[in-house]
């Protein structure tokens, strides 16, 4: 029995006649009322039960996991609930929300692992604090049932103050140092970030791998701790971005930094990551260049939607009569809320609180806040049910794609809605932050 207020609304539907009349006597409207509080009662029941079961897996399984199979049984089992609850309740928050619980506790239990794992082979504990961060969908807090790995690492300079560096580490190093032909075995010189450097790419490739064996698939665009870009000392970073956001220089891109705006705390230490960003925004949304560019990609990233009202699918290939519901729905709806609230200097990172952000501060009137919350949803369920009903596929882009011809007539016109949504967002946003300017 869903957990959503349908079950008013449905009782009233059946029994709104009889509860008009005005001669019901004080037993009749009492029964009727009993009624009510039945159906509620077994409504609360069913979700306590949930919470319950729910809750039972978080903060005891999981947290007593004694390795990444278990770990991997309990994250299938989480999907398995999650989609059967979406599939009863239609309440995409919630799918998030549970996602978000489960995964962040999956993600904490999993580096504790490789914590130990780590001591375990000799590189001794962790030489200073480390942030693990989220970002794409999981740092937004938008994760539905299939999820990939988009991470990155923020660590100290420095060992921790009980005391100097790890001999066993000291030695671990050298010992890579040696195999990669960079050490002669004899002369062996070491910086204290050197070394801390050498343990957070053997602890970021052992984090990424387990997380892998769990069910967090990894980045296709490689945007992960393994990745050197995606790891570094808080000093390592500010250079990053110091290089990218002042010189336009570097590997990091623009794109990077475009991800790097939807970060998360997700373990360790939270203050790392918050003497970054603190720095970070204010620089980003003051490169006027650099937010154009931005603000340009946003206002021209197209939807799915022709001139005519007709949905553009593909022709030919493998995805024929076919759309991309991410790549021409969902992704332009994300990319321009994420640009106006940037303007804005709304740096919340979740896409329905920057929405309901734009409003708060009159930027956008409650009738587009209405229309782009309705495309979101929209959007991000179909998604959801496309993942249900399409199984497990090798090629995770496949789930992106969908037949708008197998949908009803009503569900259809709620997919145009929502493009018409994000393309009137777009017109908005050339108007008022790229003053009808040509792009």
């Amino acid at each position: 029995m869903p957990l959503n207020f349908a079950i008013v609304d449905s009782f009233l539907k059946e029994k709104g006649e009889v509860m008009r009349d005005k001669t019901l006597l004080r037993h009749e409207r009492s029964r009727i009322l009993g009624e009510l509080r039945d159906r509620l009662e077994g409504s609360l029941r069913e979700q306590e039960a949930f919470e319950a079961e729910f809750n039972s897996l978080v903060a005891e399984r999981i947290r007593k996991a004694a390795g990444v199979e278990d770990l991997f049984t309990l994250h299938q089992k989480a999907i398995a609930g999650v989609g059967k609850y979406f599939l009863e309740e239609d309440n995409v928050v919630d799918v998030h929300d549970l996602f978000r619980i489960v995964r962040d506790r999956i993600t904490e239990r999993v580096l504790l692992l490789v914590e130990e794992e780590m001591e375990l082979q000799g590189y001794g504990p962790r030489p200073c604090p480390y942030g693990w961060i989220g970002l794409g969908s999981e740092g937004r807090d938008e994760q539905t049932l299939v999820t990939d790995q988009d991470n990155m690492l923020i660590y100290g300079e420095e060992a921790d103050e009980e005391g100097p560096l790890q001999p066993h580490l000291v030695e671990r190093f050298h010992e890579y140092r040696k195999d990669m032909g960079i050490d002669d075995g004899f002369e062996k010189k070491e910086t204290s970030k050197a070394v801390i450097d050498f343990y957070y790419k053997i602890f970021s490739e052992k984090a990424v791998e387990r997380l892998h064996e769990v069910g967090f698939e990894k980045c296709s665009g490689n945007v992960m701790p393994s990745n050197p870009k995606w790891r570094g000392s808080l000093k390592d970073w500010r250079q990053r971005l110091d290089q990218r956001l002042t010189f336009e220089r570097g590997d990091f891109d623009g794109l990077d930094v475009i991800i790097l705006t939807d970060a998360r705390y997700l373990a360790g230490d939270r203050a790392l990551l918050h003497e970054l960003l603190g720095g970070f925004f204010p620089r980003l949304t003051g490169n006027k260049h650099m937010m154009k560019d931005f603000i340009e990609s946003a206002v021209l990233m197209p939807t799915a939607l022709s001139f005519f009202g007709k949905f553009k699918v593909q022709n030919t290939g493998d995805h024929k009569d076919m759309l991309n519901l991410k790549l021409h729905g969902w992704a332009p709806l994300i990319l321009a809320v994420r640009m106006l609230a940037l303007s804005n200097s709304i740096f919340e990172p979740n896409t329905l609180k920057r929405i309901r952000g734009l409003r708060a501060g009159n930027m956008i009137k409650k009738e587009m806040e209405s229309d782009l919350i309705e495309a979101y949803l929209t959007f991000v369920k179909f998604r959801i049910m496309n993942q249900l009903t399409s199984g497990k596929r090798e090629n995770h882009m496949d789930l992106s794609f969908m037949r708008p011809d197998m949908l009803g007539p009503h569900e259809q016109e709620k997919l145009r809605k929502a493009m018409r949504a994000v393309e009137a967002l777009q017109k908005y946003i050339q108007s008022v932050l790229l003053f009808g300017q040509a792009i």
